[in-house]
């Protein structure tokens, strides 16, 4: 039974220390300018418009592609 609850104990420490510092060690993609007001756009029109990107994250930030 000691050996459980110390066992425990330890997993416990582990989920409620540890874990909340693997969160702050990962990629994090914030748009610099977050907001675009494209105005008018006439039925038909397409529009395109690039939004930048920056990684807030301490950890390499990877984008990947699949088709549709």
């Amino acid at each position: 039974m000691k050996r459980f609850l110390v066992s425990g104990g330890i997993l416990a420490f582990s989920v409620l220390v540890l874990f909340p510092l693997t969160a702050l060690c990962a990629p994090r993609a914030e748009p610099l300018d977050p907001v675009f007001d494209a105005g008018e756009i006439p039925q038909g029109k397409d529009l395109v418009h690039e939004f930048l990107l920056k990684n807030a994250g301490d950890e390499p930030l990877v984008f990947k592609a699949r088709p549709c």
